[in-house]
């Protein structure tokens, strides 16, 4: 079976990477992201059948020739790194979602970060930005296999950053990854039992929303919306995921 390297970028103590402080004084270092969604799509890519390599298991930064090294060795059918994105310092309103390709990639490698780019942007409907190619990112440049670089929202926006340190929007994040993945390989995606899938993807309450509040306050404000007797909206994924997307297309 295809084995899949998943490099969870940085380090916990990499400089820099971290949003601003949050109004509750906190913040969110980039790796406590990067992390939780690769512990989540390794999972996942496991239940599908996929061999997966963790390319940067140790707590300590690992140096990105090392990642590489370990996905090389391996022969690796494809890698993926995961990123949070960042503008500048402070909070501003840069948003969405973008991957990276190298840039003198062969067909197959694009088309590889393609297929997870578009399914990471459908599971979780923030803004899409695109594939963009560079030829300076190590990790795409070195390994040896299809290769994309994901960046899953900015931790310089509030409400982003909010999402990225949501577990729900995590475990969204490697959902949409890991069914990229199963589509470029032609892999049947095998999700959570019936059971487990309903009580991850169904949300009572406009504050349990991972993403999409605002859309959604509209519509129960117009009276679109309306639950029953209780005020629970038995809002599942799906129609949380079209909502925010018509909205965003200004539809509704």
């Amino acid at each position: 079976m295809y084995c899949i390297a998943i490099d969870d970028g940085h380090g916990m103590e990499t400089a820099g990477k971290r949003t601003p402080t949050f109004p509750d004084g906190s913040v969110m270092r980039e790796n406590e992201y990067n992390v939780a969604v690769a512990q989540f799509l390794e999972e996942m890519l496991r239940r599908c059948g996929f061999r997966v390599l963790m390319v940067a298991p140790e707590k300590e930064d690992t140096s990105l020739s090392i990642r590489v090294k370990r996905a090389n060795d391996a022969k690796a059918d494809a890698y993926v790194s995961i990123h949070a994105n960042a503008a500048g310092n402070g909070w501003n309103q840069a948003n969405g979602i973008e991957s990276w390709v190298y840039s003198k990639s062969d067909a197959k490698g694009k088309a590889f970060a393609g297929a997870v780019h578009r399914a990471l942007v459908a599971a979780i409907g923030r803004k899409d930005r695109g594939v963009k190619e560079s030829d300076m990112l190590y990790v795409l440049k070195q390994t040896n296999m299809p290769a994309v670089l994901v960046e899953g929202g900015f931790m310089t926006n509030l409400e982003e950053a909010n999402l990225l340190r949501n577990t729900k929007y995590r475990k969204l994040c490697a959902e949409g990854i890991c069914k990229g993945i199963c589509a470029f390989f032609d892999v049947k995606y095998i999700p959570e039992s019936e059971e487990e899938e309903e009580q991850v993807k169904r949300y009572q309450k406009i504050e349990d929303l991972p993403y999409g509040k605002d859309v959604i306050q509209k519509l129960v404000e117009e009276g679109v919306l309306s639950g029953d007797k209780s005020g629970n909206l038995n809002l599942s994924e799906d129609m949380l995921r079209v909502f925010v997307i018509l909205a965003r297309k200004a539809v509704i």
